[in-house]
């Protein structure tokens, strides 16, 4: 690895936790429909991952582990670290033990889960993670000028990520250019576009055509049972077909 090359946060996604007592498939589900969201938000299918991160703890006996067993059993190695800590470990994935694509699933409030592809080293990406993903997600759409939340584009092309030790976290754009209006990535065929409109103003399902493009075959959903059973979008293509 050089010091040129780059660690990156290629797609991201977002699902509400269900409420308190729901059933354990609909937790599990919740998790999962952020997990596609994140590969599908990267133009990426789960073949692509070859390490998962995820957490332990908070106030649900779900582990995060249960929904990568809903895209293949066994296929990707999960690693369960404390609460808060999954940002830190999929980065030390990618920086000192060679991993090249890590899905990281967070079971907190609001189920999020990130995705980070990697050719090597980015140094300004150091320190542990911080409070929760779904930060992490906010800052990525917001650097990708997704966001309209204001004073975002007058801290100009960096974002900074406290960790619950106060150490920070610099995430910048990968084209180094500082953050862009709406108006000019509005029409532009990226992640907001296969999965069909901006998660950074408004949370949708994913579709079981969704869930299918991402690489899930017919035999593990049929393993897996009723527990990420989601609805078809009728006559409409599949997600994969707008990767």
């Amino acid at each position: 690895m050089t010091s040129k090359s780059k660690v990156f946060i290629a797609g991201v996604g977002f699902s509400p936790t269900p409420p308190k007592g729901s059933p354990e498939f609909e937790c599990i589900a919740a998790l999962v429909s952020a997990a596609t969201k994140a590969l599908l938000d990267a133009g990426l299918s789960y073949d692509d991952v070859v390490q998962g991160v995820t957490s332990v703890g908070g106030n649900t006996n779900i582990r995060g582990s249960d929904a990568f067993e809903a895209f293949d059993e066994g296929a990707v190695a999960v690693d369960e670290v404390e609460l808060g800590f999954e940002l830190h470990t999929s980065y030390d994935w990618i920086r000192h033990r060679g991993a090249l694509c890590v899905l990281m699933i967070a079971i907190e409030e609001d189920s999020a889960a990130l995705l980070r592809e990697s050719d090597g080293l980015r140094a300004k990406l150091e320190g542990p993670a911080g409070k929760g993903l779904y930060d992490v997600c906010q800052m990525v759409w917001a650097l990708r000028g997704w966001s309209h939340a204001q004073g975002i584009a007058a801290r100009g092309g960096l974002l900074l990520y406290q960790s619950r030790e106060k150490l920070s976290i610099e995430l910048s754009r990968a084209d180094a250019k500082t953050i862009v209006g709406w108006e000019e990535v509005e029409y532009r065929q990226d992640g907001k576009h296969r999965l069909g409109y901006n998660p950074a103003v408004e949370t949708k399902d994913i579709s079981q055509e969704d869930f299918e493009a991402v690489g899930v075959s017919s035999k593990r959903q049929k393993q897996m049972g009723g527990r990420t059973q989601f609805h078809r979008k009728g006559g409409d293509k599949a997600a994969l077909s707008r990767l």
